[in-house]
């Protein structure tokens, strides 16, 4: 519960406070989640992979122009608070998420509805803009969330089956 309860505020804290409040919440996140619930060792291969590819996938939906970031480059790379978000879904993954790694139709459910929803969300409180028409954004979106977490999860069992050997 404290696992949700963190991302739900660091999601807030990241999409209404800006670069430099989300990372320093996304710091001191991090810092509470690796020290009373997850672990270093344990995690960090899923939080790398995660804040790599979420990163990855949001800068090619902002290249694509699905994604309209409204930064200084000119909206070419996705902006700091939204790459702390992924950081902080990735601490996620193995705690309040990790019914999703042995339920991954229900993962890929959660994706598919969660995932555009967070987005639109987000872009009503934020300077990032969805693509218009809406509904194609939003399938897209939905579609990437429903692969996203099911393959993220993937990972994460691969991870947990080699620390076991």
């Amino acid at each position: 519960m404290i696992n949700y309860l963190l991302f739900q505020a660091g999601w807030f804290a990241c999409v209404l406070g800006g670069n430099q409040i989300a990372m320093a919440t996304a710091v001191i996140i991090l810092f509470i989640h690796l020290l009373w619930i997850g672990s270093w060792h344990q995690e960090k291969q899923i939080l790398a992979l995660t804040f790599l590819l979420g990163c990855a996938i949001d800068s090619f939906l902002g290249n694509m122009e699905i994604l309209q970031f409204h930064t200084d480059d000119g909206g070419r790379i996705l902006p700091l608070w939204l790459a702390c978000l992924w950081l902080i879904f990735a601490t996620t993954l193995r705690h309040s998420l990790d019914w999703s790694r042995t339920h991954k139709l229900y993962g890929a459910i959660l994706g598919f509805f969660g995932g555009p929803l967070s987005y639109l969300a987000g872009s009503k409180m934020s300077d990032v803009t969805l693509a218009q028409p809406l509904w194609q954004t939003l399938m897209i979106l939905a579609i990437i969330w429903a692969l996203v977490i099911p393959i993220l999860q993937l990972f994460s069992q691969a991870w947990l089956n080699k620390a076991k050997n």
